[in-house]
């Protein structure tokens, strides 16, 4: 706009110039042409004059002298205009250019200042950034150390007083990480970086979630917690499990927080869906407190609730429905709110998804049966400067049955991978000295080692992921560690190992993950049941062999049904669970049942094989 107020500015003077001149010499022209009119005029009469009589040549004379005085005064009049104009002109010209220089200094001023504006705002965000950086990292580390020591305490034998008291501690613990959640959520969200992922996910078992997350709540205020859910919503949906749960916990919460008495309903229901989208509403109705409806235009406004004395009286933030709210529009939904006071309060949230095809749920399926791995006989690092940090980490790896060591810092953590081999490092970010980037960087670069290194801070801000990645790390997890995530980590990022800390073999056909589930790194559970499989398995395949000789079907839809028992516990189920039910239902003859006799004694015998070697590693421990 600025530019072209100038261009104007320039345009208006120079045709002003143009035409000043112009006028200046269309003035001039025409007054030397009367000059030289007049100057002709003279010249005639005086001609004519010159024939008369000498008495009236001096009259002649004298009338001569006064019309060349009169051209004279004109000529000087014109050159007097045209000194006028012409200083005018460039008066103007003067004018204009100064006018368009001060424009131009004072468009030069406003951008040195948008520009010293801009510069003080990227650092005043990124003070803001380092700030909850810094206080995420700072109460993270020591809740890390109160939830995970808690939880260890829980899994002991407690008298009740005991369990209360650290029930109250973990309690406790939670609700500050909450907080610190909160206020980390809305940074990301104002900053643009909160990412709203597209997973496929089982929205029943969501809601079930939500609802024995507040179990223990609802039996303690005894206020029940209804929840009703639409048969005609689809089985799997596309969307953010993540930010849902964020969203109906928050909901929930909430009307726990403000309902003494009564119930709370949670009601999903679905508009039925077209076009492989589906919308799901979700209303939390409670019987608490309510809204008086001059507060429902503010209660989603950031640190605001209905009223002030209501941080004082329930405690919170006031950040939670403005969360909300956002979670809810960053996934292209719509929340509504309705109240009444004494009587309670609505909140529906209406979120589109996609339904789930079925090579999505394949893979969903698949990252499902890879969680909970058991790892024992791992040699991890763990490069953590927090003594209780350290002390916590050494004692989740023990729980494993892995061999853990501690290096205090980047330093350290270099030193010991020089000398010893590890099978995974967690890395903590924070450290004296070298940090956890630079460490990195020398494991990869200097020592050339290609070990799994996964980044475990307490910084949680969004895109520490992806640095961590980009630095040379795998993977990121953040502080208080959860079982969940470690285990995860343990399981994407090692090989397996037998409960006796022997890398077990690449079976082609027994699969031990289901054994590993249950006996929970027992080793001498694993060494029993795959004794009893090697005793009974070569019973019940004679047994079976001599029944299909006979042609005794009866016996072989018994021997069928009782070999999947024994098969489970190796994994076969998913190679034999079709032959063993085409014998099982063998009705007409034995011809009819060849194949699939043959098929299950080929794989059994040959998974005793592979079930004698897994076998022989416990007698060599």
């Amino acid at each position: 706009m600025r530019v072209r107020t100038l261009v104007i500015y320039i345009t208006t003077g120079f045709v002003a110039a143009v035409l000043a001149l112009v006028a200046v010499q269309y003035m001039t022209r025409r007054n030397l042409e009367e000059l030289i009119s007049a100057n002709e005029s003279l010249l005639d009469e005086y001609r004519m004059s010159s024939g008369l009589s000498h008495q009236a040549d001096s009259t002649s004379r004298a009338a001569l002298a006064v019309k060349i005085n009169v051209v004279d005064q004109s000529g000087q009049r014109v050159l007097r205009w045209n000194l006028y104009l012409t200083i005018g002109v460039l008066a103007l010209l003067t004018a204009v250019f100064a006018i368009i220089i001060g424009r131009m200094k004072k468009q030069a001023e406003l951008i040195g200042q948008l520009n010293t504006s801009e510069r003080k705002l990227k650092e005043a965000v990124l003070v803001k950034e380092n700030f909850l950086a810094n206080m995420s990292h700072e109460i993270r580390t020591p809740l890390n150390a109160i939830l995970g020591y808690t939880n260890l305490l829980q899994k002991k034998k407690l008298d009740a007083d005991t369990r209360l008291h650290i029930s109250t501690v973990q309690q406790s613990g939670e609700t500050l990480l909450a907080i610190v959640n909160d206020i980390l959520d809305l940074s990301k969200i104002e900053s643009g970086m909160m990412r709203i992922e597209h997973v496929p996910f089982d929205p029943e078992a969501l809601v079930h979630s939500v609802e024995t997350m507040f179990h223990h709540r609802s039996s303690e205020k005894n206020v029940p917690l209804i929840v009703s859910f639409d048969p005609a919503i689809p089985e799997t949906i596309t969307g953010d499990p993540t930010r849902l749960t964020q969203i109906l916990v928050n909901l929930v919460s909430n009307a726990f927080k403000f309902t003494e008495t009564g119930e709370i309903n949670l009601r999903v229901t679905t508009d039925g869906g077209k076009d492989g989208r589906v919308d799901l509403t979700f209303e939390v109705a409670d019987t608490g407190i309510g809204i008086e409806n001059e507060r429902l235009e503010t209660i989603f406004e950031r640190f605001r609730q209905a009223e002030d004395s209501t941080t004082r009286q329930f405690g919170g933030t006031g950040l939670g429905l403005s969360i909300v709210r956002d979670l809810v529009h960053l996934q292209d939904g719509h929340i509504t709110l309705t109240s009444k006071p004494g009587a309670g309060t609505s909140v529906k949230v209406t979120i589109p998804y996609r339904v789930t095809v079925e090579s999505e749920m394949a893979l969903a399926g698949a990252s499902v049966e890879a969680a909970h791995p058991r790892r024992p006989g791992l040699r991890v690092l763990i490069a953590e400067d927090h003594i209780i940090n350290q002390g916590l980490m050494m004692r989740l790896m023990e729980e494993r049955g892995i061999v853990g060591r501690v290096a205090a810092n980047g330093h350290e953590a270099i030193e010991v991978l020089r000398n010893e081999p590890f099978d995974l490092v967690f890395m903590d970010i924070q450290m004296p000295g070298m940090d956890g980037y630079m460490a990195t960087r020398t494991i990869r670069e200097e020592l050339k080692l290609t070990i799994p290194v996964i980044a475990m801070t307490a910084h949680a801000m969004e895109g520490e992921k992806e640095k961590c990645i980009r630095l040379g790390m795998d993977d990121h997890i953040a502080k208080p560690v959860r079982e969940s995530e470690l285990d995860r980590v343990l399981a994407s990022y090692t090989k397996p190992f037998s409960a006796n800390g022997s890398p077990t073999h690449a079976f082609k056909v027994i699969d031990l993950d289901y054994m590993r589930e249950i006996s929970n790194g027992d080793a001498t559970y694993e060494k029993l049941v795959t004794e009893q499989f090697l005793h009974l398995m070569p019973r019940e395949l004679e047994a079976l062999s001599a029944a299909a000789a006979k042609h005794d079907l009866g016996e072989i839809r018994r021997i069928a049904h009782g070999i999947k028992t024994t098969i489970s516990i190796m994994g076969l189920n998913p190679l034999l669970d079709e032959p063993l039910d085409s014998l099982e239902s063998a009705s007409v003859d034995t011809k009819s049942i060849a194949g699939p006799l043959e098929r299950v004694l080929n794989i059994c015998k040959e998974a005793l094989g592979e079930a004698g070697a897994f076998y022989r590693q416990f007698q060599k421990g």
